[in-house]
């Protein structure tokens, strides 16, 4: 996702700088060609009025610091944060422009601000090259040379060797400061080439100056090496060809100036008095690059070298004109530059010294004081202001960073809050489920009992329905017997009356009587099967394969209600090893075990 918002943001300004590198019109009129176009995005939007207002903020400040406050607010829209920081980072040096370092050091602050906020490694570069940047301009160059490194790691992952260049020239300024000029030259090289890789003629022409600036540091410590002032030459030339043959692809012309200003100054440090002509020739096209630019501190310097040039050769009111002439020129201005004529006056004050006049040597040295104490006073003022910035900045970033933990906080709580409303809603669906469960448990088991209760109703009314039937079939069995007895007795009696053939009716006297032994019989077996149920004749039938006989059934009844064989071979009247012969041919008939007793098994049914 880092790489396609890099990709992005990359596109919008290759698109420009591509504009601005193939137009013959000047860098702002190409910028505001392409602000034209109908089918410009907001973020093509953001990125053009920051370059158009970086291109403006040389001839017309106030109107590039609109633009550049203009893009802020647009990119504020954006639901990507870089662009915001990319337009703080751009906004940050056209205040410099203005002279506005408090300014120029909070909207860094900003940006670097808005780059935390963003995953595009582009933006972050910019910020902390910014950061860098600033930090440079302030002094502090320890943290400068910390910020460059880190903004070095977020650009060579997003691939911008234009901001790259721009790193490496700051720092290669930083070590040409700290006079190492090892690591001065490694760096103005590195910003070179990364300069020349993407064609951005600005970043050329202050790696051309940085360069000149290292060989001719090089050559003030190293006096007999010619080759090294030839060099400090060679690329300030360099410098000035290609401004000539690019000059409105350019946007910061006040470099050239510089540029012009330092050959004019090689020249006149290196070279005999009869190149005065060569010295003026760059001095005058610097001062004609600073007029054009407002860049009053190469018009100042421009005249304090000529006027240089007149004293040493003993012309000090050509000298002293020529300073007033600087100096009327910086009054002219609105800005203050007490610096510079703080220089003027001491200038002044020397030549008018030289010349005798020490009334207007007196004057031009009380109006040094009065300067430098007003230019005391200011930056005293300006490091308050500073320190005050920097005070609300840490108290906005505290009030900020509460903010975010209060948020932070709330967030966590509204995670809580969901949290416990979550686990109150998982334990009130979790009770009523089990409350519903208990519901059909109890249901369930009230339907279980019911069927249980029918089922007993059900086999009690079996049972008395079955016991009815027995009770009528031995009812019938019964009438039948007491209808059978008035028979054999209404026989007995004609019998009796009929007595000639003794032997016939001895017969069936005896028929008679064993019937009526039968009947006592099935009288006791009415009393003792009424303590027996169907349902054990039933077993005993199923259990034998229906093999036992009427007989077979009346002895395991006997044996049922807990007759001994004596009582059984009474009641059946057979003799008691009859009776051990029949128990062994039921035991066969049931299928028993030896082990098994039968006794045991027909009551345990």
């Amino acid at each position: 996702m880092s790489q396609l918002i890099n990709k992005i943001a990359i596109s919008v300004i290759v698109i420009i700088l591509q504009v601005l590198s193939c137009a013959a019109r000047t860098p702002a009129d190409s910028l505001s060609a392409v602000l034209a176009q109908k089918n410009i995005t907001p973020e093509q939007k953001v990125m053009t009025l920051s370059l158009l207002a970086r291109a403006k903020s040389i001839t017309e400040n106030k109107n590039a610091i609109a633009l550049g406050l203009q893009a802020v607010a647009l990119s504020r829209h954006l639901p990507d944060a870089q662009y915001t920081a990319i337009a703080y980072a751009t906004l940050a040096q056209i205040y410099i422009q203005a002279n506005d370092i408090t300014r120029s050091a909070m909207v860094v602050d900003s940006a670097v601000y808005y780059a935390d906020k963003t995953e595009s490694q582009l933006a972050k570069g910019i910020a902390w090259y910014r950061k860098c940047w600033m930090e440079n301009i302030k002094g502090d160059e320890k943290n400068a040379l910390l910020s460059g490194q880190q903004a070095l790691k977020y650009l060579e992952k997003a691939g911008s060797a234009y901001y790259q260049s721009s790193v490496y020239y700051v720092m290669a300024s930083i070590y040409a400061n700290q006079e190492d000029g090892p690591l001065h030259k490694k760096y103005a090289q590195l910003s070179l080439q990364a300069a020349l890789v993407d064609r951005d003629y600005d970043n050329i022409l202050v790696a051309y100056q940085t360069l000149g600036t290292y060989w001719q540091y090089y050559h003030m410590a190293h006096t007999s090496d010619k080759a090294s002032l030839d060099s400090a030459i060679y690329y300030n030339k360099l410098s000035l060809a290609t401004y000539l043959n690019n000059k409105d692809r350019i946007i910061f012309h006040s470099t050239v100036a510089i540029m012009a200003l330092n050959l004019a100054d090689l020249y006149a440090q290196n070279f005999p008095s009869s190149y005065r002509d060569t010295v003026f020739k760059y001095l005058d096209f610097a001062q004609k690059i600073g007029v054009e630019t407002h860049h009053l501190e190469v018009i100042s310097n421009c005249y304090g070298m000529k006027s240089d040039y007149e004293a040493a050769a003993g012309h000090y009111e050509a000298a002293a004109e020529l300073q007033q002439k600087g100096l009327a020129i910086l009054n002219a201005d609105s800005s203050k530059t007490l610096a510079t004529r703080i220089q003027f006056m001491s200038a002044l004050a020397a030549l008018a010294e030289k010349r005798g006049n020490y009334k207007d040597a007196l004057h031009y040295q009380q109006q040094f004081a009065a300067l430098y104490t007003q230019l005391y006073n200011e930056e005293k003022l300006n490091i308050t202001k500073e320190l005050e910035a920097k005070y609300q900045a840490e108290k906005t970033a505290t009030a900020l960073k509460n903010m975010e933990q209060t948020a932070s906080l709330h967030k966590k709580l509204g995670y809580l809050y969901i949290g416990l409303a979550l686990a109150l809603l998982t334990a009130a669906i979790f009770l009523f489920r089990s409350y519903h469960f208990r519901l059909q448990q109890l249901g369930m088991e009230t339907r279980l009992k019911d069927e249980e209760a029918m089922r007993l109703i059900a086999e009690q009314q079996l049972m008395q329905e079955r016991q009815e039937r027995l009770q009528k079939d031995l009812l019938a069995g019964t009438l039948q017997v007491e209808q059978k007895n008035a028979l054999v007795q209404t026989l007995q009696k004609k019998i009796a009356e009929h007595t000639s053939n003794k032997s016939v009716l001895t017969q069936i006297n005896r028929i008679i009587d064993h019937d009526k032994r039968l009947d006592e019989s099935l009288a006791e077996d009415k009393a003792d099967f009424e303590h027996v149920s169907q349902e054990v004749f039933d077993k005993l039938k199923e259990r034998s394969a229906n093999s036992l006989s009427r007989l077979d059934l009346k002895h395991c009844a006997y044996i049922y209600i807990g007759l001994t064989n004596k009582e059984v071979s009474q009641r059946l009247g057979i003799a008691p090893k009859s009776i051990l012969m029949a128990r062994y041919r039921i035991k066969l008939k049931l299928g028993l075990g030896k082990e098994e007793e039968l006794d045991e098994y027909i009551r345990s049914l």
